[in-house]
């Protein structure tokens, strides 16, 4: 491990050569971790050969040998494609934009190209980030909990090599967060209001920023922050690096694009449709006849696989207060479940995510806000309790799962009255070459039938037999039998419980 050494040093510690004399660690890369992502395109830009080993990652100009013995001491096997292919032009100074699906490793794909040149920058003038002065490096995301998960790896990375992140966003009181400006971070991540507003008091200066970044530039947009971004350039320096990272590429994308960056190399990771599909996504659609059997379903199927997997699974449904109902209802069962969504307060919201991405909570319960950005390892399932409005959201709740390489299940509950959310589904099942289910091809066909009458009574006029006998969870009693001895002292979010 790289411990408390710049850049410049740890590029002369010791790195571990195998006897053929590549790095330990070294895979090939595209055969198995990255296979369906080997459609790489260079849209706009000079062509330059991808680093696709941590060996050619290495050198003069590159990254120091220190800095890629740490990544593999930390797990990473190779460099990503979305990786492999900007760190040639971020290192060379370019502007670049990348478009890749969700989990492809974007986040350090332009934290580590900032953290050289301002080591650079530090050793060529002597560069100071003191209060005064300002950051070296600004990173924009649109939500707080992709801010906060930006921090974290840019802490956990940017340590060993003294790079100091502070992070800001709307939504908590601000004294903490301008105590670490005035301790002279070299990176700042923020979102667009609350960066603004210290802009505006001067409690931040970016004057200095030689590399910005602009994370889900796409989602950014979508939630309307276009004039803050505007707003935001006017107190940026002209010369600049700018890298712009997407996972759409839609018109007002490319005019945001056309504005902030300066002949940038375009890379396109996988499809090249407004909608990047990922191919480490298995696709399910489950034809419902009412809402019991989305509570069945998870029941019977979801919740026994994660018990016997140790996995988690991510729900997603349309409005707030369903969202806490099913949150509620789950963990009056013995679910180890956690919520988020917009109503809640942020040590709500930061609790929540810290539970699940710690394996305290297997299950989290949400709105879209979580369908951006959030890197949360070992998600097994994604379920669209309630169908996402558009193909882009589709994309993205799902990109919660199949991460990094690793394969993933989605599943969406569909009435066979929803087709214009099945035509949005069955789209990019398409793109992502998957064949198409025949329940879904038959929502999509439009032919509406009344099957789903039978002469029975059912949900809550259902006899008492049919409720014993697996009529989905009543009041809870039943799931703390079903799933485990410990159910009964099932995880809730103010407790800090853990297991069923």
């Amino acid at each position: 491990m790289v411990a408390q050494a710049t850049l410049a040093q740890s590029s002369f510690l010791p790195v571990h050569f195998s006897d053929t004399g590549a790095m330990a660690g070294d895979y090939d890369w595209g055969q198995e971790e990255w296979k369906d992502d080997e459609k790489v395109r260079v849209i706009v830009g000079e062509n330059i050969e991808p680093w696709k080993t941590w060996n050619e990652c290495c050198g003069p100009w590159r990254f120091p040998n220190g800095l890629m013995q740490f990544l593999i001491d930390a797990g990473f096997k190779c460099p990503t494609p979305i990786q492999a292919y900007t760190w040639p032009y971020l290192l060379d100074g370019k502007d670049v934009i990348g478009v890749a699906k969700t989990g492809s490793g974007k986040t350090l794909g332009y934290l580590l190209p900032g953290y050289i040149k301002v080591k650079r920058e530090e050793m060529k003038s002597g560069m100071d980030c003191s209060h005064a002065n300002g950051p070296a490096m600004l990173v924009m995301a649109p939500t707080r909990e992709l801010c906060q998960q930006i921090y974290e790896e840019s802490d956990r990375f940017g340590k060993p090599a003294l790079i100091k992140t502070a992070c800001v966003f709307g939504g908590s009181p601000k004294q903490n967060q301008l105590r670490s400006l005035w301790d002279g971070p070299h990176c700042v991540c923020a979102t667009p209001g609350r960066l603004n507003d210290f802009l505006r008091d001067a409690s931040c200066k970016v004057k200095q920023v030689s590399y910005l970044v602009l994370d889900e530039a796409d989602r950014m947009l979508e939630m309307g922050f276009e004039p803050q971004i505007q707003e935001l350039s006017q107190y940026l320096p002209q010369e600049r690096q700018t890298a712009l990272y997407t996972a759409t590429w839609p018109r007002e994308v490319r005019q945001v694009a056309a504005k902030l960056t300066n002949n940038p190399s375009h890379i396109q990771v996988g499809s090249a449709d407004t909608a990047t599909t990922n191919a480490d996504i298995r696709q399910h659609i489950i034809k419902i006849k009412s809402e019991s059997d989305k509570m069945m379903f998870i029941e019977n199927e979801i919740f026994p696989n994660l018990q016997r997997t140790g996995g988690s699974a991510l729900i997603f449904l349309k409005t707030k207060k369903s969202t806490a109902g099913l949150y509620k209802t789950l963990a009056n069962a013995g679910a180890p479940v956690v919520c988020l969504h917009g109503d809640m307060e942020q040590r709500e919201r930061d609790s929540a995510l810290w539970a699940f991405k710690n394996g305290k909570a297997k299950v989290l319960v949400a709105t879209d806000v979580a369908q951006r950005g959030l890197d949360i390892k070992a998600v097994q399932y994604v379920i669209n309790y309630d169908p996402p409005p558009n193909m882009e959201d589709y994309v993205h709740r799902i990109g919660r799962t199949g991460r990094a390489g690793v394969k993933g299940d989605a599943y969406t509950f569909l009435y066979e009255n929803e087709r214009p959310a099945a035509m949005h589904i069955m789209q990019a099942m398409r793109k992502a070459g998957q064949e198409i289910p025949q329940d879904l091809q038959a929502i999509c066909s439009g032919n509406y039938t009344n099957d789903n009458l039978d002469g029975q009574w059912g949900g809550r006029y259902a006899d008492s037999k049919s409720k014993t006998d697996g009529g989905g969870i009543d009041k809870g009693d039943s799931w703390g039998n079903t799933w485990s001895n410990s159910a009964s002292t099932g995880w809730d979010q103010s407790s800090g419980g853990g297991g069923w």
